[in-house]
């Protein structure tokens, strides 16, 4: 039974979380609409989606992962991706639609910065690049550009936090451990005799 406890808990600290992969294909492409406030859980300024098709020769179809669209800096400057009660963004693929050019990256919580990258990344038309940054807990990630003009984004990787009301569950089973731990050692304790 010991064994048994031991062993549920110590694959409960093991699992891993589950990070959302956004591919935007369920969206419909537009050179003009901005992705809407929302979705998938996040806020989008300045972003758009693009099929693959309307460009053939460009970084917008060489970005593709998924199926079959990608978002896109839509007026060519900085994008800001958000979400109020806070989000992991792991990383994504990113593709220059025209001409090579460089990103940098800041993310933020409640208006105070976090995180910034202290180098910028360089993107070609070509293949997409997985840039990733395993940031954690920020609410906003702000994506500059050196060109001005647009970048394609596939395969965006991030999970949304839910507000801290409940504990999450790998804190519970370390708590759970801790527990069993001092139950254990209290139990092999030698008597003390008076």
């Amino acid at each position: 039974m010991k064994h048994s406890i031991l062993s549920f808990l110590l694959a409960a600290c093991c699992a891993s979380a589950h990070a959302d992969v956004i591919g935007f294909d369920d969206l419909a492409s537009s050179e003009t609409a901005v992705i809407a406030d929302g979705y998938a859980g996040f806020n989008w300024t300045g972003v758009g989606v693009i099929g693959a098709d309307a460009y053939p020769d460009s970084g917008f179809a060489n970005g593709v992962v998924s199926a079959a669209n990608v978002a896109f800096n839509h007026a060519g400057g900085t994008v800001t991706i958000s979400n109020a009660t806070g989000f992991d963004f792991i990383g994504a693929f990113f593709t220059s639609a025209w001409y090579e050019q460089e990103l940098s990256f800041e993310g933020s919580r409640a208006g105070q910065l976090l995180f910034a990258t202290d180098v910028s990344y360089g993107i070609d038309t070509f293949a997409p690049q997985w840039i990733e940054l395993g940031w954690r807990g920020i609410d906003t990630l702000t994506i500059y550009n050196s060109s001005g003009t647009q970048w394609a984004v596939d395969a965006f990787t991030a999970f949304a936090t839910a507000p801290n009301t409940v504990p999450e569950p790998g804190t519970l089973a370390l708590c759970g451990i801790a527990a069993a731990g001092w139950l254990a050692a209290r139990r092999r304790r030698p008597l003390q005799r008076a």
